[in-house]
């Protein structure tokens, strides 16, 4: 695997984004720590990202920004995705992740974006995830939600069509049971069909 593997995924992203549903629901690719940089303003690790897979700097940081909100921080993300980690992160992996998101959300650089909405979430996921005790009580909990099995779809059973033309007599008294709109027609049509006098 390749240390750039998630620039490369960020990138992917911005040229098709419609591909982000589908890679919300893959694991996180290698490198996510490097595209947190990018985003964060690490000048050398953008340098040496857009060396590395030759393309431009404002391109790359462009697609890390697009790769935090959309996939990080996407409604459905647990406090691992949101830090940019998986399960098997130290708590100083998931330190780094959390400075680096949230010097990429501070209102200091960039004054008109709106980024900083975001920092709630990632203080939250560090609270779930930043000592052992919380970080095993938080496994526990999603432990039970994911073995929890969703309930089937209920479905009505599909009843054949019955055509209103396909009943040999049109007489209101032969089916009690016929509706408003039913008797209506047949009146309308038992009127028709015999000559008034």
């Amino acid at each position: 695997m390749s240390a750039y593997e998630a620039v490369k995924v960020t990138i992917d992203l911005v040229h098709v984004p419609s591909r982000v549903r589908h890679q919300r629901s893959l694991p996180l690719p290698a490198g996510v720590p490097i595209v947190l940089g990018i985003a964060a303003g690490d000048e050398g690790a953008l340098s040496e990202a857009s060396t590395n897979i030759d393309r431009p700097p404002e391109l790359i940081r462009k697609a890390a920004a697009f790769f935090i909100e959309q996939i990080l921080l996407s409604p459905d993300a647990d406090s691992y995705r949101v830090l940019g980690a998986n399960r098997t992160a130290t708590a100083g992996e998931l330190r780094h992740n959390m400075a680096l998101l949230l010097r990429f959300m501070h209102p200091d650089t960039n004054p008109q974006d709106l980024r900083s909405i975001f920092a709630r979430r990632v203080t939250q996921a560090w609270e779930d995830l930043k000592s052992t005790e919380r970080r095993a009580a938080y496994d526990k909990v999603n432990e039970v939600q994911e073995v929890k099995p969703r309930s089937p779809k209920r479905t009505r059973p599909q009843r054949p069509f019955k055509s209103f033309a396909s009943r040999r007599s049109f007489d209101i008294w032969e089916d009690e049971r016929r509706g408003l709109l039913r008797r209506a027609m047949s009146l309308l049509l038992d009127g028709i069909r015999r000559p008034r006098r």
